[in-house]
């Protein structure tokens, strides 16, 4: 601040005419992060332009974000996408080309080998694309090709990359899993010794919403309901399974209400381990359904 700064050194540093710097000065002009000392109208010579108290503030924050190593990686990871898919008519591209665009500054600062490296590395772990030849920088090929989830990712706008690619691993999973495990502990006694016995239930699923209500219903004529409840159970289970089909199911919401009230009528049975384990398996359908 107070100090005047000639924007030639900008334009050559950028490797943009002086027609563009004019033009950025304006904007920043008309935000009032800086000043343009001398006015507007001279086309010749480089602007001359001093901070104000607001784009003093705002360069402190873009100096932190520039230093920030995760948001560098994101955005290399982002960019790396969008220069591939720019580019789609000649794939496999060579990463050098990355390098030599104006896609690898963040910030107006230039990515180095090792940041784009990593990018490249998570992007294909991702299967966003596919890189392979001769090594770019340690074992990372550098020839890079995007693949169709890739260009799915850049079609759908995806700003947060991670956020977008754990949503679509979830998405892909072909069924909801569901983890249930009981365990009961019965002391012996023997003598002068106590011994523990542990007893484990474990089951490993992958049920729909009919498949956790066909479970529910095989298990529930051990649960001692009283036959009034025995019968609102049935109810909500039959509405659970739908027509027994992917298709035919309720939607999420009424899958929801139902679960709920089920786990309801579940708790109010005698406390067994049958009724453990069916109130694990609606909580664990619950949170999945609930994106957890």
């Amino acid at each position: 601040m107070d100090r005047h700064v000639s924007c030639a050194g900008f334009g050559s540093l950028q490797s943009i005419p002086m027609s563009a710097v004019r033009l950025l000065v304006d904007r920043l002009c008309a935000e009032e992060l800086i000043d343009s000392v001398g006015g507007p109208g001279p086309t010749v010579g480089a602007p001359v332009v001093m901070l104000r108290a607001a784009g003093a503030t705002q360069a402190r924050r873009l100096q932190a974000l520039r230093a920030n190593a995760a948001e560098r990686t994101r955005h290399a990871a982002r960019a790396i996408l969008h220069w591939s898919h720019a580019n789609t008519h000649r794939q496999p591209l060579r990463i050098s080309g990355f390098l030599d665009s104006p896609d690898v500054f963040f910030l107006g600062e230039a990515l180095s080998r090792s940041e784009v490296a990593r990018a490249l590395t998570y992007l294909a772990a991702e299967g966003l694309i596919i890189c392979e030849g001769p090594p770019f920088h340690h074992d990372v090929g550098s020839h890079v090709a995007l693949t169709s989830q890739g260009v799915e990712a850049v079609l759908a706008g995806a700003t947060d990359l991670g956020a977008y690619v754990a949503q679509q691993r979830e998405y892909r999973r072909p069924t909801q899993h569901t983890h249930i495990e009981a365990r009961t502990i019965e002391h012996l006694t023997q003598g002068d010794s106590d011994h523990s016995v542990h007893t484990a239930i474990e089951m490993h699923t992958a049920l729909p919403p009919a498949g956790l209500a066909r479970l529910i219903a095989e298990l529930a004529p051990a649960l001692d309901l009283d036959p009034e409840s025995f019968a609102a159970l049935q109810r909500s289970l039959d509405a659970l399974a739908g027509g027994g089909g992917p298709d035919d199911e309720p939607p999420p919401d009424r899958q929801r209400g139902l679960m709920e009230g089920i786990r309801r009528m579940l708790g109010s049975a005698p406390d067994t381990v049958g009724r453990q384990l069916l109130l694990d398996a609606v909580g664990q359908a619950l949170g999945r359904l609930l994106g957890g």
